[in-house]
């Protein structure tokens, strides 16, 4: 997605903010919902889920701080995101640590194109607190992503999953900046 100026009366640096907030809303429900099933059956991955967890929540603050310094609302997908998010962590939980692993991968993939768009966007504008906002969460999602690569999220029998769970996530991000 390439990023240029809104011609509503919403600006796409504020959109920008509440999609990034919702992403990351949805990205912490999956991570929990991992590690709901993965204490059940597979307890040597929570920790990973866990660090993953808090790089999520730290996030997540990173834009409400961005969001409420420049009187904004939260994303009408937010909550769409969180309930999606909370399904695709079950459903790749439930197909084991390739199945979290093809989920992180996918979901991150698609989120750091994003994100480096976002950068390029921002920069031509000139908006340095949001540039920095985006900026700082770009090296621990595109980590999350390599793990997904390292551990296993590319298996080529998990493509359908990958590409259903990477068009979701560009879907509700494209919803959330209209």
């Amino acid at each position: 997605m390439i990023y240029k100026d809104s011609k509503d009366k919403i600006d796409t640096v504020k959109k920008i903010l509440k999609v990034d907030h919702a992403g990351e809303f949805g990205a912490i429900n999956i991570y929990r919902s991992q590690i709901l099933v993965s204490r059940l059956f597979r307890r040597q991955f929570v920790p990973m889920l866990e660090k993953f967890l808090e790089d999520e929540r730290k996030h997540l603050d990173i834009f409400w701080q961005e969001i409420k310094r420049r009187e904004g609302i939260k994303c009408k997908s937010y909550y769409l995101c969180g309930i999606g998010g909370y399904f695709m962590g079950f459903m790749s939980a439930l197909l084991g640590k390739k199945g979290v692993m093809a989920c992180t991968w996918a979901v991150e993939s698609t989120v750091t194109v994003h994100l480096e768009n976002q950068l390029i966007y921002l920069q031509s504008i000139g908006d340095k607190e949001a540039y920095a906002a985006v900026n700082s969460i770009l090296e621990d999602e595109e980590h999350h992503r390599d793990m997904g690569d390292i551990e296993g999220g590319k298996n080529v029998w998990f493509s359908p999953f990958r590409f259903i769970i990477s068009l979701f996530t560009e879907t509700i991000i494209r919803f959330g900046m209209r």
